[in-house]
């Protein structure tokens, strides 16, 4: 089974990596039980700032959201493993724990105008072009795993086939794992939960060197 919950230690904190299926409603019961066990006294997410902002302003004043293709295409193949919702249910919870608890939560992801510039390096026309045609490919795909985890990883393996795009994904990667550098040399709290993408768990870890540890 894949592991995407990890423990470590570093610069004397306490740290529990959590890699999230999005989209999966059971993964709410999920991070409440992780909160309720490691008692966390700062909550690093895996989205930017500008997502950080809109999730508060969606729960309160909830509007309608409009996903794209590829994020329905997602949703559909990843029903085979239970409810599926949006936004996404484990970010949802974040929001919750961090209110009830009054737990400061940190966002770690490139923030957008990095990110547009970092696209913009990155893709060209021709790459959306290709992207664009793999989509009708992707919703005839049979994913042959058994379960969520290895799902999000074998579509995630798909999606990126596309060089620029799975630069991207290296690049937020990295980024994502510089923050956590910076919050642990900065931050006073001695136990952080890291909410990341199951997709993008094992590229921050590797960031940070976690990798060999055990």
């Amino acid at each position: 089974m894949i592991s995407r919950i990890r423990k470590f230690e570093m610069n004397g904190k306490k740290l529990l990596f959590v890699g999230i299926i999005k989209g999966l409603v059971s993964e709410r019961d999920l991070l409440r039980t992780l909160v309720d066990e490691f008692e966390p006294e700062l909550l690093l997410i895996g989205i930017s700032p500008e997502e950080l902002k809109g999730m508060r302003e969606y729960l309160k004043k909830p509007f309608e959201i409009h996903p794209d293709d590829y994020e329905v295409i997602y949703a559909l193949k990843l029903k085979k493993f239970g409810e599926v919702g949006i936004p996404v249910p484990a970010y949802l919870e974040a929001f919750a724990i961090s209110r009830k608890s009054d737990i400061e939560m940190i966002p770690l992801d490139i923030p957008e105008e990095e990110y547009s510039d970092l696209y913009l390096r990155k893709v060209e026309f021709y790459h959306i072009f290709l992207a664009n045609r793999r989509k009708k490919k992707l919703a005839k795909k049979d994913f042959e795993a058994k379960s969520p985890e290895e799902f999000v990883l074998l579509w995630d393996r798909e999606v990126n086939k596309i060089t620029p795009f799975k630069e991207i994904e290296e690049e937020r990667e990295k980024y994502m794992g510089k923050k956590i550098k910076e919050i642990l040399q900065t931050r006073e709290e001695k136990r952080l939960l890291v909410i990341l993408e199951l997709e993008r768990l094992q590229g921050v870890l590797s960031n940070l060197n976690l990798l060999h540890i055990t």
